[in-house]
């Protein structure tokens, strides 16, 4: 009861700090890449707009996080009496902020009609869609219903808005046929207003590079210090279409990418013991996420290739099916298969360990010289502990 008010209280002063100041609205939504677009996005408008430009920090993408962006919250509070001075101060904010020209905003859907409630905070000028795949799919029952709350972000658009598209992405491509809006497309392998080629991940001395050329509507040379193969240079073709779309310069596109990077658990590389190799994508998990970290790991260069993999959380009927097939790709992929937790049992992995802590006096022992080891699973698993541990 309490929590449903305080919900409605945030968003009250939300849509009236957005009513006052009317910034054009960037919202990225996907079941995987949208933080990672949202970051990229950010950094391309900042190279023109600079202050003039905000975005929603961390994972503030929920009923309460987005409201709390908007009003210029960093982090959304865990305890309930540091609840107090937000509640407090909002009505101030929203009176008082200042303007911002452009809000990149990152919109969570959870559950069926989270799209739907957050569109009727923040309307965005600008909608894009990074993927659609079984992310909480026990909330939703069946993928149909997770395509339908994704597209909706499309249908909450102006006459005038903008849908940016991932057209390599099947649900996409069909749900998002025809429509009143305006369009741009990226993609790697289908045909598209934007289209990334010559693509090479690497790391070198513990740093993460992905260089790639952006050819279409924007030409340009992009290097960035990002490690998600695929996955990046999905999020940079989105950030360069919302740079096309707001008349930002090639050069500046690319300016803004070229300073992107790894944010916290997601595809961030460290050394480790031993002069082991870590890459940290514990940040959360699914099927279509684990296949990109493990396409990553199998196309860099390295000794031996370690992947430590816990349970996926919240996709529903697939369960089984995707740890089994994500185990199999996982024993293709790399030299040896450490599984975390009860679901992943199912990995059918050399080592599975129900504990983490078990994980991690198993590991420290294994590590040999040199060994590149990736680390990945859903957040409620904690896996990254086990990078702290290994860590230098």
């Amino acid at each position: 009861m309490i929590a449903n008010i305080f919900k409605h209280y945030l968003r009250f002063w939300a849509k009236c700090y957005l009513k006052r100041t009317n910034p054009k609205i960037v919202a990225v939504t996907g079941s995987v890449g949208k933080t990672s677009a949202k970051e990229a996005i950010f950094a391309v408008i900042w190279e023109h707009y600079g202050k003039n430009v905000a975005k929603a920090e961390g994972n503030l993408n929920t009923e309460t996080g987005v409201p709390l962006a908007i009003l210029g919250f960093t982090k959304s509070p865990t305890k309930f009496y540091d609840w107090l001075p937000i509640f407090v101060c909002a009505p101030f904010i929203s009176f008082m902020r200042p303007k911002k020209e452009i809000l990149v905003l990152e919109f969570a859907a959870d559950k069926p009609g989270d799209i739907k409630y957050l569109t009727s905070i923040a309307k965005p000028d600008i909608a894009v869609v990074t993927s659609i795949g079984p992310s909480h799919l026990a909330a939703f029952g069946q993928m149909s219903k997770i395509v339908e709350e994704k597209i909706s972000l499309l249908w909450s658009l102006p006459k005038d808005g903008w849908a940016v598209l991932n057209i390599d992405d099947e649900n996409i491509r069909k749900a998002s046929y025809g429509g009143r809006w305006q369009k741009m497309t990226y993609g790697i392998s289908q045909p598209a207003d934007l289209i990334a080629t010559n693509i090479k991940t690497e790391i070198k001395n513990y740093q993460a590079q992905t260089i790639y050329n952006i050819n279409g509507k924007i030409n340009a040379e992009i290097n960035s210090k990002t490690l998600g193969g695929q996955a990046n240079v999905y999020a940079g073709l989105a950030a360069a279409a919302v740079g096309h779309i707001l008349n930002i310069s090639d050069q500046k596109i690319a300016q803004g990418l070229s300073k992107v990077m790894s944010h916290d658990h997601r595809m961030q590389v460290f050394e480790g013991i031993k002069n082991s190799t870590i890459i940290d994508d514990s940040y959360n998990a699914n099927p279509a996420s684990m296949k990109n970290a493990l396409t990553v790991l199998k196309n860099l260069k390295a000794g031996r290739k370690i992947a430590v993999l816990g349970d996926m959380r919240e996709i529903g009927l697939m369960t089984d099916e995707a740890h089994v097939e994500i185990g199999k790709i996982a024993k293709e992929t790399a030299d040896l298969v450490v599984a975390v937790g009860d679901l992943a049992k199912k990995y059918e992995a050399i080592k599975h360990f129900k504990s983490r802590d078990k994980a991690i006096d198993y590991l420290l022992k294994e590590v040999h010289e040199g060994d590149m080891i990736l680390i990945k699973a859903s957040r409620a698993i904690g896996l990254d502990k086990i990078v702290e541990q290994l860590r230098k």
